[in-house]
């Protein structure tokens, strides 16, 4: 069973199973995310956090008291992702200009972390967050309007297009399409949210990705 985070630095140093069972718990997904800004591949990215744990557990008897626990760990992602990129981004390295590998690779890096202004792990998962967000809206998007466009709903998908990319109001969609009344376009808006929301729900079943749809009185 996983201990508190972040565990005491004397329980990590006697080994204590709870506490570095809290440390894979609590750290491991952001480590990974983290690493894996630097990295496409996913085996690379959760080898390369692998052994984050590895150095953070053959070096906890020096750790220094003077840093968190967090900064001793993505310290030592820091420097696991410097080694990786020294030996298998030369091409990459030498277009950062003269110097040394690993000077160039640790500039690299820390560029990167500061470009998000934030606490790396915070930027690494904010960033993947976004990225499965964009890809699921796609997609849902993508399903809707094949689902119009095989049913020869062409009407409706010009209403939406209008409302929705060009932000116009029910009433000038009511007259622009030839609708007799403004309430028509108010219930196609209704149902092509509520099929959205349903279609959302489906790539999101832990309320993880599309939070806004989970508040209280959305349908």
């Amino acid at each position: 069973m996983a201990g508190p985070y972040p565990p005491a630095i004397e329980d990590l140093q006697r080994m204590d199973e709870s506490a570095w069972a809290s440390v894979q718990q609590h750290a491991f997904r952001r480590i990974y995310y983290f690493v894996k800004r630097f990295t496409s591949d996913h085996q690379t990215a959760e080898d390369l956090a692998q052994d984050v744990f590895l150095g953070a557990i053959r070096g906890i008897e020096r750790f220094d008291p003077t840093f968190t626990f967090d900064q001793y760990l993505f310290g030592i992602a820091r420097n696991r992702v410097v080694d990786h990129l020294r030996k298998h981004r030369p091409v990459l390295l030498a277009s950062r200009g003269d110097g040394d590998d690993d000077e160039q690779a640790r500039a690299w890096v820390e560029d990167v972390v500061a470009e998000g202004a934030v606490e790396p792990a915070e930027g690494a998962l904010a960033s993947e967050s976004n990225a499965r967000r964009r890809q699921a809206i796609g997609e849902v998007l993508r399903e809707f309007v094949g689902e119009l466009w095989s049913a020869g709903e062409f009407r409706k998908l010009m209403v939406l297009e209008y409302l929705f990319v060009c932000g116009g109001r029910n009433k000038e969609a009511a007259e622009r399409f030839g609708f007799e009344e403004e309430k028509h376009i108010a219930g196609i808006k209704f149902r092509a949210i509520d099929k959205l929301r349903g279609l959302a729900r489906q790539r999101d079943p832990n309320h993880s990705l599309f939070v806004g749809l989970w508040k209280p009185g959305a349908r």
